[in-house]
């Protein structure tokens, strides 16, 4: 019989997951820098646009079984080997259907130049990222935070490693490099981080068990797949947007200032990713359980939250010479943005409180409704103000998303304290999540 698995407490987790987070954002910044300085912005905008319409469709290749593996796996370790054995043969033929529609969508919304992009970056991120995620959420279910991170960081490293590789070549033979170059070998990182990633799930855990997928847990997991379809909308659908109309250039300054927010925000997701299994199994006794850990992972956050936009607003001015001078207008388009870290800091906390202690449903539906907020902002202010019409959905989006994410939290808790029966046991306090 297998030894249990030593869980690490959130402290120490949590050190591995920033740590992780802080060492693959620092590559995951030399890699857009390069680039951004190989590629030029039209080029760039282009190849994100692509990136972006098949990173909504994506979601949907493993139908939200990543998510499933972190929760199975964080209340029973037994559960690993059949959930494991599902979400493979899930994200297998996911990703054949993925590959079909998301071609399919290219032909209406993307120019003919750029369709040839859709089947390398669907190999990449619907296939081999999406193994890479199966696995590191198992280990984080599972509370080995260490393997966690090392896989998260590891598809960094390479990409910044590729995109140093086409840029030596390029300033060697004095090439220019378009998107399509960079399609062909960007699935390379991927791949390589999938097969270490599913060898050492295999030799720590165990090996998969297939056994008949029950109902309940593809409808569970499709509510997590459109939960990330809806994130991955509002967060980049406006960069296709911006393509699909002929506007690369803008889709580059912007997708380049975009992109200096989200590795600011990185830190953020590594402490909440620690954070989840802990919260899983709060949840799974009481909502205000769940909402007190995350209450006190708000108090640390938000400071910083307030910080970053303070340091992108008055640091803007350093984009194009990192980027290059064809992105001198991200110092406008950052200067906009600033405040995605902290809106981002209230409904992460909120949003994961629903997560963990309720329904995927009640979270994935807030996410929705920012979706389609997004969607009908991009379509009304992109046409006529570019870049600023973008910039103004994000914020109007991530703004909604923070006040509904609240309201629906404070529904669940009020609903759970009227279905309480009255001769239930007074709530233990919550111990510190240090």
């Amino acid at each position: 019989m297998r030894a249990p698995i030593r869980e690490e407490r959130l402290f120490k987790g949590s050190l591995w997951m920033i740590s992780s987070q802080l060492f693959s954002m620092c590559f995951q910044a030399v890699y857009f820098v390069l680039m951004g300085r190989t590629l030029g912005s039209r080029e760039y905008g282009a190849f994100v646009g692509v990136v972006a319409l098949v990173a909504v469709l994506a979601q949907f290749s493993s139908v939200g079984m990543e998510m499933i593996l972190l929760r199975n796996v964080s209340r029973d370790r037994d559960s690993f080997a059949v959930t494991w054995g599902s979400a493979l043969r899930i994200t297998g033929c996911g990703f054949l259907i993925l590959l079909i529609v998301a071609s399919l969508f290219g032909r209406f919304v993307l120019r003919p130049e750029f369709r040839m992009l859709v089947p390398w970056i669907a190999v990449s991120d619907a296939l081999f990222g999406k193994l890479v995620q199966l696995a590191s959420r198992t280990f984080q279910g599972a509370g080995q935070m260490h393997a966690s991170a090392k896989l998260t960081a590891f598809t960094n490293v390479g990409r910044a490693c590729l995109a140093a590789a086409l840029y030596l070549c390029a300033r060697r033979w004095g090439s220019h490099p378009d998107a399509y170059t960079w399609a062909r070998i960007y699935w390379l990182s991927p791949f390589l981080v999938a097969v270490i990633g599913c060898w050492m799930v295999t030799a720590r855990l165990g090996w998969p068990r297939f056994e008949r997928q029950r109902l309940a847990q593809l409808s569970e997991g499709f509510s997590f797949s459109l939960s990330g379809s809806s994130i991955s909308a509002y967060n980049d659908i406006d960069k296709t947007f911006l393509v699909s109309l002929g506007q690369t250039y803008a889709a580059g300054i912007y997708t380049a200032a975009y992109r200096v927010v989200d590795v600011a925000s990185a830190p953020l997701y590594g402490l909440y990713a620690a954070a989840t299994p802990g919260l899983f199994r709060e949840g799974a006794r009481s909502v205000v359980r769940a909402n007190a850990q995350t209450s006190r992972l708000l108090l640390r956050t938000a400071p910083y939250g307030i910080a970053v936009a303070l340091a992108l607003y008055f640091g803007a001015g350093l984009v194009p010479r990192l980027f290059g001078a064809s992105f001198q207008g991200s110092v406008a388009v950052l200067r906009w943005l600033c405040l995605l870290p902290l809106l981002r800091v209230l409904h992460y906390a909120w949003g994961t409180a629903i997560t963990a202690s309720a329904s995927q449903w009640n979270r994935t539906a807030t996410q929705l409704g920012a979706a389609g907020l997004n969607l009908l902002l991009n379509f009304l202010l992109i046409p006529r103000w570019s870049w600023q019409g973008a910039a103004i959905a994000s914020l109007l989006t991530d703004g909604s998303l923070a006040i509904s994410t609240r309201i629906m939290l404070w529904r669940i808790q009020r609903r759970e304290q009227f279905t309480r029966p009255e001769s239930s046991s007074p709530l233990i306090p919550v111990p510190s999540a240090e």
